[in-house]
C-alpha cells in the first residue's frame, strides 16, 4: 500500500479489523492489534476511526457484505435449480464448510443481541435470506428456514463440526416441499 493513499490505509485497517473479528471476536479487538495486522502505525487507527465501535462496525460491515455475496450465490443456485432443495443445501452446506463465514455469522449475531445499534446489520442476513426463500416457500416456510439455519451455524461453531448434506437435506425438505 502507498503511503500517501489513505484510502488504501483505511480499508487495509478494516480488513484486518474484520480478519480479528472471526479470529477473536469482536469484543477483543484493539487499536495495536488492528495496526500491528494492517502493518500501519497504530496512530492511523484512530486517525481513521473515530473510536475502536467504529472501528468494530466497519469490520462488521465488511462481514455482513460478505455473506451478502454469499447470499447472492443462494439466490442464483435456486434460480437455476427452480428452487430446488438440493440447490439450498448445497450452498448452506458450502457456506457452513467455511469457518471465516460462520465465525464472521455468529459476530454479527452477537453484537446484534447486545448492540441496538448493530441489531440491524446483524439482521439483514436473516431478512435477506427470507426474501429470497419466500417466493419458493411462503413467507412463514422462509422465516423457519432462516432460523434452522442459524441453527447450524451456531451448531458448527459451537461443535467444530458440520452436519451433512443428507442431514441439512432432511431438515430443509419439509420447509420446500410447501409453500
Amino acid at each position: 500500500m502507498a503511503k500517501r493513499d489513505p484510502e488504501a490505509r483505511r480499508a487495509a485497517i478494516v480488513n484486518a479489523a474484520a480478519d480479528l473479528v472471526v479470529e477473536v471476536g469482536p469484543e477483543r479487538i484493539t487499536h495495536r492489534m488492528v495496526a500491528e495486522r494492517a502493518q500501519v502505525p497504530l496512530g492511523s487507527t484512530t486517525q481513521y476511526f473515530t473510536s475502536l465501535d467504529d472501528l468494530r462496525t466497519q469490520a462488521l460491515a465488511l462481514l455482513a457484505k460478505e455473506i451478502d455475496d454469499d447470499l447472492d450465490a443462494v439466490r442464483q443456485a435456486l434460480l437455476d435449480a427452480d428452487g430446488s432443495p438440493d440447490a439450498l443445501v448445497d450452498r448452506m452446506h458450502d457456506y457452513l464448510q467455511n469457518s471465516r463465514n460462520i465465525a464472521a455469522d455468529v459476530s454479527l449475531m452477537s453484537a446484534g443481541a447486545f448492540n441496538a445499534d448493530l441489531r440491524e446489520l446483524s439482521l439483514r442476513w436473516q431478512n435477506n435470506l427470507i426474501d429470497i426463500l419466500t417466493g419458493y416457500v411462503g413467507a412463514d416456510n422462509a422465516l423457519a428456514l432462516a432460523m434452522l439455519a442459524d441453527g447450524v451455524v451456531v451448531h458448527a461453531v459451537l461443535h467444530e463440526t458440520v452436519v451433512s448434506k443428507d442431514f441439512l437435506h432432511t431438515l430443509v425438505a419439509p420447509f420446500m416441499a410447501q409453500k
